[in-house]
């Protein structure tokens, strides 16, 4: 395999789990309002820890991995890498991309329980 195709193909596979989570998150914004605090993170007892804005939340779930993919594939294509780095930074790319999408899926449905148990979804 073309180490140029790896990169390519690792792009493919990047675009993908960033289009479910931008198709998730937007789909999750028509039922939240803009003033609403999503939960970030949950303490002992299933409480939320801290909460953020909608708008803040949104643009941290979908901008950390946009950040970590798009510098990934930066790496992925430096000039002067070793004969095996592309593989590594490739497989790497097949092992985060996954967990991203996963993680954020997790969140954004344990968020929308959480705000429909406290009645602030519209409906």
């Amino acid at each position: 395999m073309s180490l140029d195709l790896l990169a390519i193909v690792g792009d493919a596979v990047w675009i993908f789990v960033m289009a479910s989570i931008a198709s998730a998150t937007r789909r999750a914004a028509k039922t939240i309002p803009a003033d609403a605090r999503l939960p970030m993170q949950w303490g002992a007892g299933g409480r939320p820890g801290w909460r953020a804005r909608r708008n803040a939340a949104f643009t941290l779930t979908v901008g950390l991995p946009l950040i970590v993919g798009l510098g990934l594939s930066a790496a992925a294509r430096t000039p002067g890498l070793d004969a095996s780095d592309p593989l590594v930074l490739f497989l790497v790319r097949m092992a985060i991309a996954p967990v991203f999408a996963l993680v954020h899926m997790l969140w954004l449905r344990a968020a929308m329980r959480t705000l429909d148990a406290e009645g602030a979804l519209r409906p």
